[in-house]
């Protein structure tokens, strides 16, 4: 399971409640976020003291006739600065990821509103304090930025997407409310500042995807889906909504919210290195993790089940898998895989009568070789 190697607490303290903008520093002090509670909850945050997400209103509309972030008062806050050393049971970039921030904790009546201040970033969420069932009818979030920045956009025709898009070099100013992208997205803020907006946690919630502001012609503002009441089969990978409900999550009790998140860089490697996502995700909570073994696979996708010089038909059958179990224990690969397609569409867990995968795992046993199954 994901261990903590140490973990420092800092003491957490309670403010008096009469202030209405509260400030978090990162350790190094070069990321702040600052947060405005009036009559709605802003948030801006600020790279060395320069503004590079300007003020920017949140708040999440229940059912109940409530909505998180309008009209608030605040009851206490609280900080706190935590660093801790992870150890991912499966290596990721790194075999050890340092996790340091410090933490704007607003606690309103029945809510609450988390902000985290990482020397990479600033991510913020909601929390819930209810003991009864609600919906919750939608999110504002939105993310505005000074001027009419470039942004590498990956536009999208529909939220039934795979999320495989092209991303195109836009301006701020190219997209209005009609055009939207899945997440993440890039921005690049000037002097080599790059923006990059995605979320973490997302249990439970759709994802949220990114339009243009109404309000704001240098803003992005979340879009999201409703929650799915009726489906219809399209294809192996593709179960097409028929129906959505008026509202994006049903929830039973109190609960967290995604993290949005923003990875702040001066650095473009730092966009591959960061494991701040990572960071924000929640424990493993898996107790016995002995049966993960990681390990390289022989992906049938990447030769397209396009062998040659055999003597049998090469496809999607019991033989070309075979062929894939001897290449990989040859080389002394871990795994092959059965991608997308190796069953009937008609009936999604029938297996094709052309292979036989019970004879494929006694095969790849014999081979000291594994075999993964893809599944819808």
């Amino acid at each position: 399971m994901q261990k903590h190697l140490l973990i420092v607490l800092s003491l957490i303290f309670t403010f008096s409640l009469q202030a209405k903008d509260y400030t978090v520093f990162s350790p190094s002090g070069n990321i702040e976020v600052r947060v405005s509670v009036t009559e709605k909850i802003s948030y801006s945050v600020l790279l060395n003291g320069t503004e590079i997400i300007t003020p920017s209103s949140i708040s999440m509309t229940l059912n109940v006739g409530t909505v998180l972030g309008k009209d608030s008062k605040v009851r206490k806050v609280k900080t706190a600065s935590f660093s801790d050393v992870i150890l991912p049971v499966v290596q990721r970039k790194y075999a050890t990821i340092i996790d340091e921030y410090n933490l704007l904790h607003l606690l309103f009546k029945g809510y609450s509103l988390q902000f985290r201040a990482y020397d990479e970033g600033a991510a913020y969420r909601w929390m819930t304090d209810s003991k009864g069932a609600y919906n919750v009818v939608n999110e504002q979030a939105t993310f505005n930025f000074p001027a009419d920045y470039n942004i590498w956009f990956p536009e999208e025709e529909s939220m039934l997407s795979h999320q495989e898009r092209e991303y195109l070099r836009l301006k701020l100013s190219d997209i209005d409310e009609s055009r939207f992208c899945s997440t993440g997205v890039l921005i690049g803020c000037g002097n080599n500042i790059k923006v990059y907006i995605s979320e973490s946690d997302l249990t439970d919630y759709p994802g949220m995807f990114l339009k243009g502001s109404k309000d704001n012609p240098f803003g992005l503002t979340g879009k999201f889906a409703g929650v799915v009441l009726e489906t219809h089969q399209k294809g192996d990978r593709t179960v097409a909504p028929t129906k959505y409900a008026d509202y994006i999550a049903k929830c039973e009790r109190s609960r967290n919210f995604p993290w949005r998140a923003m990875l702040i860089t001066t650095n473009d490697a730092d966009l591959v290195q960061s494991e701040f996502i990572y960071k924000l995700a929640p424990a493993l909570k898996l107790e016995n993790t002995d049966w993960i073994k990681p390990g390289k696979v022989a992906w049938d996708w990447w030769n397209a089940n396009n062998i040659y010089g055999v003597d049998f038909k090469s496809g999607v059958n019991t033989e070309t898998y075979k062929y894939y179990i001897d290449f990989a224990s040859k080389y002394n690969l871990e795994y092959i895989i059965l991608d997308e397609g190796w069953y009937h569409l008609e009936d999604i867990m029938k297996v094709r009568d052309e292979i036989d995968v019970e004879e494929l795992v006694s095969y790849g046993e014999e081979k000291n070789v594994g075999i993964i199954l893809w599944v819808i």
